[in-house]
């Protein structure tokens, strides 16, 4: 059924008065022809005249005889729905809408409802809650069978409805699922909407629950209950992760899949704050990595060998063991970098510009070029590094750019290279751009940016800020300095460790906001002792908060704050069962919020008195900000680089008043801060005295010192190369 062909150019013209009228005449002549009707109310709803519209297709329904309703009604239908798509077309969304209502009524399909569904989300005027107005879920789940049409309206409404992160888009994906799990079309909308709605829209628990949706019909599948274990740990939803770590484990059978299996039930306890509990799972843990090293077994699954160079970090927050630790890490590092070439061919051919005098490119590759401590950290160099010698860029792995990217990551450097998880194509703009020598600024912290590494695509690579070395073979150096290393550190590193001449890491200060923190909201009194604790819950090992315990015990009239990511309540029974087994009172201890900003987390530090360090790993960032803001530091000085990192930074900073070597200095110098009052201000002063000369404020000091350090690199290079030419490639 189309228009009559004698007004289709007062259609286009948009003369509906006219239209109107001609009809009007047509019913005049022809009163028993009830497409006139139907078009006269049509052309009184294309003129805006809603009621006339409705009034006129109710005339035909009072004269026709009951046996004759299903012919009429569907002859109206046939007319309706060729309107709403032409309408539809036209994207005139708010009249084909209107039509698509009247359609409903009259024949409350699945198809229809749908149908009307996805229009009001393409024009903005869907609502969640129109899932239940329209009863959709039970018609769905009534429905045996999806025609094709059908099942092609419900991707297209998926396909829009999955931007909405809701109980009710999760309620309609598991009583649709069913019906669509073996239609390729959906599982790859469905995996790539969870993708994005995940891991760039950071709808981590919305991401989760689909994923479980899908184990459903699949309960065994190892690659997605990891997949929701991660995304549980990274919303903190601590207790949802560890039931999938547990499922893991049930369904675990390889090796590497045990490994994987102890590693997410350690991460969890000890993300979550559940640190007295962990001890099955750090043995089971430490057991699974020493036979994967030992072995040294082909990893067939993508999944598992693309996060295996991130598995070994754990060890660092348990035990100061560095030789025992590096060897684990070391073995699982060159596992990896196997694994990684049989995954990837992505042969390199590093320049013949190598052995010509020119400008060094130095290429900065991270997740973490953002508002993040690396971010923060590392901005210092990128920002004073002498463009006259260096050329610089940077790579950015997967990550959510920010202002900080901008200002410094992007606007700062030759050129910066965003993309998202595609290895080879990193690979190849590295060897387009002729990197001389890539910095890691991830280490365990991101898979992508450990893969890159291993493929070598650099002539010289090199490790630096992010955290421990990851013991991949292809990265040749791991920078450091005096202090953050012990000497004979070398023996069991498998990159060879560059000290620089002060520190491993120079800036110049931070952003303060004003704080919004007082003695009078913690209800401390101006003579109170306030220590503070500031550190995640990865790094607070039950040993150290015996230690601040021990400490406020001796401190009359002194109290422990406690701040850092971490399940509330676990982390107030950490430290209550803690107190209590040292015969503290539980009121002595402070649980604080995060701040609203960073900017105003570091104005709140003032707070302190003394600020207590963690151990076997030390604060990194949070040291810096202590020292920043002039507040004495108590830190345990351990052996591996995670547990002298406050060391090395106390150092630069000119103070040894608070560096312990043992647990007992440790709480003698906790208690001389606590109850002297003149040694922390002579502490104070001198940390007020160490921006005006000490490298580790000094952001340009550091940049040249870094810049000498990357020469020398290059000049040993080329001499490897001029005495083996053909040895260019690692």
């Amino acid at each position: 059924m189309n228009w009559h062909p004698k007004i289709e150019q007062l259609l286009k013209d948009k003369n509906f008065e006219q239209v109107i009228l001609f009809y009007e005449n047509e019913i005049e002549t022809n009163p028993d022809d009830l497409n006139n009707y139907w078009y006269l109310g049509l052309a009184y709803l294309l003129n805006g005249n809603y009621e006339d519209c409705e009034s006129v297709w109710l005339l035909p329904f009072l004269e026709i005889q009951d046996n004759d309703i299903e012919t009429v009604n569907q002859k109206f239908l046939d007319i309706l729905m060729a309107e709403s798509e032409r309408q539809e077309e036209l994207n005139q969304l708010n009249i084909s809408i209107f039509i698509r209502k009247k359609i409903l009524e009259i024949n409350p399909n699945l198809y229809n409802i749908f149908k009307l569904l996805l229009l009001r989300l393409t024009n903005n005027s869907f609502n969640i809650e129109m899932i239940n107005e329209y009863n959709c879920l039970d018609i769905v789940n009534n429905h045996d069978q999806l025609s094709e049409a059908e099942r092609n309206l419900v991707i297209k409404f998926l396909e829009k409805l999955l931007d909405i992160p809701h109980q009710l888009t999760l309620d309609f994906v598991k009583i649709i699922y069913p019906k669509l799990k073996n239609n390729s079309q959906f599982r790859e909308l469905l995996t790539d909407k969870i993708e994005v709605m995940a891991e760039q829209k950071r709808f981590l628990i919305y991401g989760a629950k689909l994923l479980e949706i899908t184990l459903i019909n699949q309960p065994q599948n190892l690659e997605i209950i990891r997949q929701t274990f991660i995304y549980y740990s990274q919303a903190r939803s601590y207790e949802n992760a560890k039931l999938m770590a547990f499922e893991y484990l049930k369904y675990s059978s390889s090796l590497i899949e045990k490994v994987f299996a102890s590693y997410q039930l350690l991460l969890n306890a000890i993300e979550s704050g559940e640190w007295l509990n962990i001890q099955g799972y750090y043995l089971q843990y430490q057991e699974n990595l020493n036979n994967l090293v030992k072995q040294q077994p082909e990893i067939k699954e993508k999944y598992l060998f693309t996060w295996l160079a991130n598995i070994g970090q754990l060890l660092l927050y348990i035990n100061d063991e560095p030789i025992k630790n590096r060897q684990l890490i070391n073995g699982i590092g060159q596992l990896f970098e196997i694994q990684a070439h049989k995954y990837y061919n992505c042969p390199v051919n590093f320049s013949e510009k190598s052995k010509v005098s020119r400008k060094l490119k130095i290429g900065y590759i991270g997740h973490t070029l953002r508002s993040h401590s690396v971010g923060l950290l590392s901005r210092w160099l990128i920002q004073n590094h002498d463009r006259t010698y260096f050329s610089i860029y940077t790579y950015f792995a997967c990550q959510q750019n920010d202002y900080i990217t901008e200002k410094f990551f992007i606007n700062n450097v030759d050129q910066a290279y965003n993309a998202t998880n595609v290895v080879n194509d990193f690979i190849t703009q590295i060897e387009k751009d002729e990197i001389d020598i890539l910095v890691d600024l991830d280490s365990f912290t991101h898979n992508l940016t450990a893969m890159i590494m291993a493929l070598k695509p650099a002539p010289i690579q090199v490790s630096w800020l992010g955290m421990d070395s990851n013991g991949i073979p292809n990265i040749d150096y791991f920078i450091a300095d005096p202090y953050v290393l012990p000497d004979d550190a070398h023996k069991y590193y498998q990159e060879k460790i560059w000290r620089l001449p002060n520190t491993y890491l120079g800036i110049n200060g931070f952003e303060i906001d004003v704080p919004n923190l007082t003695r009078k909201d913690l209800e401390i009194g101006e003579n109170g002792i306030i220590f503070f604790n500031v550190q995640s819950a990865l790094k607070r090992n039950p040993h150290t908060i015996h230690l601040q315990m021990k400490i406020i015990k001796a401190v009359p009239n002194s109290y422990l704050l406690i701040k850092g990511l971490g399940d509330e309540q676990i982390t107030k029974n950490l430290f209550i069962t803690i107190a209590e087994q040292e015969r503290v009172d539980r009121t002595r201890l402070r649980f604080l919020e995060r701040s609203p900003t960073e900017a105003i987390h570091r104005a709140n530090l003032q707070i302190a008195d003394v600020v207590l360090d963690t151990y076997p790993y030390n604060g990194a960032t949070t040291t810096l900000e202590t020292l920043w803001m002039e507040i004495p530091l108590v830190t345990r000085v351990g052996e591996q680089f995670a547990a002298r990192n406050s060391y090395t930074f106390m150092m630069n900073a000119g103070i040894t008043e608070g560096i312990a070597w043992s647990d007992e200095e440790y709480i003698e110098w906790g208690i001389k801060l606590g109850t002297d009052e003149n040694l922390r201000k002579k502490v104070r002063w001198k940390l007020r005295q160490s921006k005006k000369t000490s490298p580790l404020w000094n952001g340009k000091q550091f940049a040249r010192e870094m810049e000498k350090a990357y020469q020398q690199m290059w000049k040993i290079y080329v001499s490897q190369q001029i005495k083996q030419p053909d040895g260019g490639n690692k």
